[in-house]
């Protein structure tokens, strides 16, 4: 019966928790999913990419949310009182809640170290794809586009669908150590076979490269000039954030690593740790905070059970930033948020175990 009442306010919270971030990260995408003129499957295959990101996040919240709900509505029906009078005592009691995050916190280890990563890499993968068919489907009029990171269009006039272009205009910033303006008369957008790789052909231009210390400059008329419309050197390389734990530890232990690396490497891998654990402590504080207020009903649950993970959530931020300016270590401060809700779940525990269910 408890684990039924755990498990359907678990997977409501799940779902709906999911929807949210996921339409707000699709939002933002919107206008280039548009341009790029993917198909239903394609669509259906990011949404599948880009769900495993937010669970690191979901998990623990949604563990947090169906654990107290469970218990909330047990209480305020009275029949956590029932159960007390049956002889159930309060550690009997959360033997089904032990269960439920221990499973959660195994799911969410397992999510962190390698789940998270490979659908970080695989979304980022497919959005570099989507923005070379947006690039081959053409440039806006009278826009200042930016398909690229480091790069933005700008044409007084457009034909064919955006693919010839009068009146260029094109910053180019994706080359490290130096930035080129360029302004050309006409320009044609040049697709290769299959759509995901494009060029711009440009006629009649001049093109200005200055250094980022702006002590260098180089220009140059030219009557026919190809730029790749291609993502910056390394976009393809995965971040500290796409990498597995194992890997993570490789990295770690990598002498040719410079020591701010390393830090990076210290701070991602343990916060990766953390985060599960964190799941298992607040899923278990959340059965007797279920019961002591459980007159404050299903909107106090959710404002209880929001504030709770958000409080963690934000110490756990606030001490991964101060992780990676190297004043703490890594360790101290990923586990600190830890070590704080394990002492208040312990007083709640022994709270619970003595006195039960309070009545009003």
């Amino acid at each position: 019966m408890l684990l039924k009442e755990m498990l359907i306010p678990f997977v409501l919270a799940f779902s709906a928790l999911n929807a949210l971030l996921l339409l707000g990260r699709l939002l933002p995408l919107f206008e280039p999913i548009l341009r790029a003129g993917i198909g239903f499957k394609d669509m259906l295959r990011f949404v599948a990419l880009i769900l495993p990101t937010f669970w690191a996040f979901v998990l623990p919240m949604a563990t947090v949310l169906g654990v107290l709900l469970g218990f909330l509505r047990l209480s305020r029906d009275s029949e956590a009182l029932a159960l007390f009078a049956c002889g159930i005592t309060p550690r009997k009691m959360l033997i089904p809640v032990s269960l439920v995050v221990l499973t959660a916190f195994v799911a969410g280890l397992f999510i962190s170290s390698y789940v998270l990563p490979k659908s970080k890499m695989a979304s980022k993968i497919f959005l570099i794809e989507l923005t070379q068919l947006a690039l081959a489907r053409g440039v806006p009029e009278k826009t200042f586009f930016t398909p690229i990171k480091g790069l933005t269009i700008y044409a007084d006039k457009t034909a064919n669908g955006g693919k010839s272009l009068d009146g260029i205009f094109i910053w180019d910033s994706r080359k490290q150590g130096s930035t080129s303006q360029i302004l050309a008369g006409h320009g044609e957008i040049l697709v290769a076979p299959g759509g995901k790789e494009a060029a711009l052909r440009l006629t009649n231009g001049i093109l200005n490269m200055t250094g980022h210390d702006y002590k260098d400059t180089d220009t140059m008329e030219f009557k026919d000039y190809t730029l790749r419309l291609r993502l910056a050197e390394g976009a393809y390389e995965p971040s500290r954030g796409d990498l597995s734990i194992d890997k993570l530890w490789k990295e770690i232990n990598n002498p040719k690593n410079t020591k701010d690396d390393n830090l990076s490497y210290l701070t991602e891998f343990y916060e990766r740790l953390a985060l599960p654990f964190g799941t298992l402590i607040l899923g278990i504080m959340a059965a007797p905070l279920g019961v002591f207020f459980g007159r404050s009903g299903l909107s106090g649950g959710i404002a209880l059970s929001l504030t709770a993970f958000l409080t963690y959530y934000t110490l756990m931020i606030s001490m991964a930033n101060l992780a990676e300016t190297g004043l703490t270590p890594p360790f101290l401060s990923l586990f600190l948020p830890n070590a704080v809700f394990l002492c208040i779940t312990a007083a709640t525990l022994w709270l619970f175990d003595r006195k039960g269910a309070i009545k009003d």
